[in-house]
């Protein structure tokens, strides 16, 4: 027998202000483009909280900040047009077995010109070029490198573990 996976999603408080972001411009263009995708935003996050969704882990690349432990979903309101939206986020393995684990959303924004990575590598406080093997060298023994998705290397808030699952407010 397989043990489910628990994953709660919560948002860092930059991805809160990506979601405010997205809400003022669908509250300037009501029933446009930018209304139907903040409800697209908002299903995939409910989709990506409590069960696996499909995302798409993201690989190193010199040009980024390193975002290896990280996962892209895409998001779009219309089916016949490329997704314009990324959500970016991490699982944060629980310490125990039976623990839950959090999603940590870290960036909500543009496909365009890759600046929702951009944006979520300087969130995350990392520097353009430098992998997190080399990072945690940096830092010193700290951290096992193959653990880099099980604990947060921030300040990122953590909420405790009676909080609602995903905090939209």
């Amino acid at each position: 027998m397989t043990s489910s996976l628990r994953i709660k999603v919560y948002l860092s408080p930059g991805a809160r202000s990506d979601l405010q972001r997205l809400n003022g411009r669908a509250l300037k263009y009501p029933h446009g483009k930018e209304e139907a995708l903040l409800e697209a935003a908002i299903v995939m996050l409910h989709r990506l909280n409590g069960r696996r969704h499909p995302t798409k882990p993201l690989d190193y690349n010199p040009h980024f900040a390193d975002l290896s432990d990280c996962d892209t979903t895409y998001v779009g309101a219309d089916p016949y047009e490329k997704p314009p939206l990324r959500i970016v986020s991490r699982d944060i393995r629980p310490s125990h077995p039976d623990g839950i684990t959090r999603r940590e959303i870290v960036a909500i924004g543009a496909r365009q010109d890759s600046k929702v990575y951009r944006v979520a590598g300087q969130r995350l406080g990392r520097p353009v070029g430098v992998t997190l093997a080399e990072l945690t060298a940096q830092r010193g023994p700290t951290t096992d490198p193959s653990r880099a998705r099980q604990h947060p290397s921030n300040g990122f808030y953590a909420p405790s573990a009676d909080e609602p699952d995903l905090l939209l407010g």
